[in-house]
């Protein structure tokens, strides 16, 4: 079984509390080992849906944003959560770097692609399959949340992975490396989608064309005033409520 918890429960203290627990999960064909966190709240029982967050260029695992959110998500509403760190970010890289020197690295990253594409989606998948082990977690919902860096690795994983059934993008397009790639797996996603984009961006008509290339029945494209997704209100109000309706309220009713 490829998960396993490395250190002992961190309380933290938020109402209801949240339990957080940190895991390794060795990827045998490629001989690797990464980290993760999952969160659930001690005031849920049962089964609760899950839901994966996906950091962008220059975060990791723990970045302020993803906690707020999943304080949000977990705390108030009950999901399991959890998040991994990306290629070259949190704990796979030794010693720190800023932020713009992380936005670099993995700009390159990408550029090479195959050196961090497919690894980056088989991790997420060994992710959810060690995460649909737990006795928390109800396998029947899943959604996937990761704007940019989230998105460009998880348009991928959402398209091959049938447990996933709701997902958030955004701030990303066709205007970079491997967009052939990319668009393929879109074109294979039909479980609704939620594409968020900055209004004023220069590369918005690229990411529009990312949209449109999902077959979801469900998919709807929104643009926000203010650079960063998280200091939106409306849209973090609105990423709350799609998966609410997408996952919980389905699991509830």
């Amino acid at each position: 079984m490829p998960f396993h918890t490395i250190s002992a429960p961190i309380v933290y203290s938020l109402k209801p509390r949240i339990i957080a627990r940190e895991f390794t999960i060795h990827n045998e064909p490629e001989k690797t080992i990464f980290s993760g966190t999952v969160w659930h709240s001690r005031a849920s029982s049962g089964v609760r849906p899950l839901l994966l967050l996906a950091h962008q260029e220059d975060e990791d695992r723990h970045s302020p944003n993803l906690m707020d959110f999943m304080s949000l998500m977990c705390g108030k509403y009950g999901f399991v959560v959890a998040a991994i760190d990306g290629p070259m970010h949190g704990e796979r890289r030794v010693g720190t770097v800023e932020q713009n020197m992380m936005k670099h690295e993995f700009d390159l990253a990408w550029i090479d692609g195959e050196e961090t594409i497919t690894p980056m989606v088989m991790d997420w998948k060994l992710t959810v399959d060690a995460l649909c082990e737990l006795a928390e977690v109800d396998a029947r919902y899943i959604g996937y949340f990761g704007l940019s860096m989230g998105t460009a690795y998880g348009i991928e994983v959402v398209a091959t992975d049938m447990r996933i059934g709701a997902a958030i993008f955004g701030q990303w397009g066709t205007n970079y490396a491997h967009h052939e790639r990319i668009l393929k797996h879109a074109k294979r996603i039909n479980c609704p989608v939620d594409f968020y984009a900055f209004e004023k961006d220069p590369n918005i008509s690229y990411q529009k064309i990312l949209l449109d290339t999902f077959r979801s029945d469900e998919k709807q494209w929104i643009t926000y005033s203010k650079r960063d997704f998280f200091n939106n209100k409306k849209q973090v109000e609105m990423a709350k409520d799609f998966f609410v309706l997408h996952l919980l309220d389905n699991y509830l009713y």
